[in-house]
């Protein structure tokens, strides 16, 4: 089992970690490692006080790994710990926490602990799950008063990405008296727990707690355990998120993953932060490292300046035809090419007439995908004929198994040198911009999946493609 960061086990204090196993076997469902090895620092006992040294307990997890069933086993051996006791689930909202409540209701009727159940209320709004010594268990929506003046022995934050900072703050904040009244009236020191996957840019509340923790910031009786794919990793590796995910090969196997990634295609994201457990601040992973990016930069070349080099020009469509980027790569003389984003116009409308333009100018045929958003200009430009009925524009031929290899062809070119790029403001912002969808082993740029605008950077892709693919005989370079 590895672990991202997190707290580690003190042999020298006793721990609760074995009831907190066998109430899971009980349950039905035996801890993984990973749980067990939580269950045991977060049930650690101080010696000075005879009951819980940690009052916070913090957990950020991948998908799929089993965080639930923790969940609802901590729970309920708090709730048999002693007569009496308070836990309540917070969710994000009122349904999840409820859903997940009805699934835990369910699973302890079938279970071992049955005899130490009363019948669960079910009611809407009043849900709650009490036991035969007075303890009982209760789900609670996400509000800014949520457990405020709620006498509790244990409480837990599920999915703390929800909430903003403000919120979450608002929520401790009101527990914080009632922890000590019970810890007086009961000699149990109450706990907190947050859990959670990785949220997004928008995630104040945990992204704060998170950040501070990993900077060395924890309060000393709070325990932290961050499981997940280093930052530097490859979420689209497989091998690394079965190395990473605390519940791989135990919950489910590599078939398994696979299927779990064709659920996210298109969305690079969530599939990282899913199963990577990596924030999404926006873009998945940046297609061209920016080390690689800035060390292939190139001087810009313009039309006096070819030399009779041969010349592609290509041109790429952003989602929803918002804009048209044309690019151009020149062949140079020691077999190397050199890319250049040209112009990048607004919609399509003027694209037709701009794009002959360009291509008459530097006497280069164009490649272009002829699917997506594409299409419409694509099929406009080729049915463009002069007044002897021949096209205006000679294309090269590229099919759906081609442009599936454009992305990978271009950033081993930049790793090779084999490829440079001229340097260009807006082409810079779109390679940092711009993520990628996988298709099998091979990858392409995701219009939608990105922040920022995609057709730069592929029409720079699709123009280094064109510019190694050219007709051997060189018919099509004739200046």
């Amino acid at each position: 089992m590895l672990m991202r960061g997190g707290t580690k086990r003190d042999e020298t204090r006793p721990t609760d970690g074995e009831i907190v196993s066998r109430t899971a076997g009980m349950l039905g469902k035996p801890l993984l490692p990973w749980q067990r090895y939580v269950a045991d620092v977060a049930g650690e006992i101080d010696p000075a006080t005879g009951t819980y040294y940690y009052d916070r307990v913090v957990l950020s997890t991948p998908r799929q790994c089993g965080k639930s069933t923790l969940i609802d086993t901590e729970d309920t051996r708090n709730a048999l710990l002693g007569p009496d006791r308070k836990i309540y689930y917070l969710a994000q909202t009122g349904k999840d926490a409820e859903k997940h409540f009805k699934d835990f209701v369910q699973q302890l009727s079938k279970s071992a602990l049955a005899p130490f159940a009363l019948r669960p209320r079910l009611s809407n709004g009043g849900m709650e799950q009490r036991f035969r010594n007075g303890s009982f268990i209760c789900p609670l929506a996400v509000t800014k008063v949520a457990g405020h003046g709620t006498q509790m022995d244990k409480f837990t934050i599920d999915e703390a990405f929800s909430l903003d900072d403000e919120t979450g703050k608002l929520i401790l904040d009101g527990m914080a008296p009632t922890m000590n009244t019970r810890l007086h009236f009961t000699g149990v020191q109450p706990q907190i727990w947050i859990t959670s996957t990785e949220g997004t840019a928008d995630s104040t509340f945990l992204n704060g707690l998170l950040d501070s923790f990993r900077a060395g910031n924890v309060p000393t009786r709070t325990c932290w355990f961050d499981f997940g794919i280093p930052d530097d990793a490859d979420p689209e590796d497989f091998q690394t998120i079965l190395k990473w995910h605390p519940a791989a090969g135990l919950l489910w196997d590599i078939r398994q993953l696979r299927d779990f990634r064709e659920q996210f295609a298109g969305n690079e994201a969530g599939w990282a932060r899913a199963f990577g457990n990596r924030r999404d601040t926006g873009v998945a992973e940046r297609v061209i490292p920016d080390q690689l990016w800035q060390s292939t930069l190139a001087t810009p070349v313009t039309p006096d300046r070819i030399d009779g080099r041969p010349v592609v020009i290509a041109a790429a469509v952003d989602v929803d035809a918002t804009n048209t980027s044309v690019s151009a790569a020149i062949v140079n003389t020691d077999g190397t090419v050199t890319v250049q984003l040209l112009e990048v116009l607004d919609g399509t409308g003027m694209a037709p007439a701009e794009i002959t333009r360009i291509c008459d100018t530097y006497h280069a045929p164009l490649v272009m995908d002829c699917k997506g958003p594409n299409a419409d200009l694509h099929d406009r430009l080729a049915s463009m004929t002069d007044e002897a009925g021949d096209p205006l524009i000679d294309f090269i031929a590229m099919q759906s198994s081609d442009y599936l290899a454009v992305g990978q062809a271009f950033v081993s070119g930049l790793r090779n040198r084999l490829i440079r790029h001229a340097a260009d403001t807006e082409l810079d912002a779109s390679a940092a911009s711009c993520a990628r969808t996988w298709s099998g082993d091979a990858w392409r740029v995701t219009r939608r999946g990105s922040t920022g605008l995609t057709s730069p950077i592929e029409s720079c892709m699709l123009a280094a493609w064109g510019a190694h693919h050219l007709p051997s005989d060189g018919t099509l370079q004739i200046f």
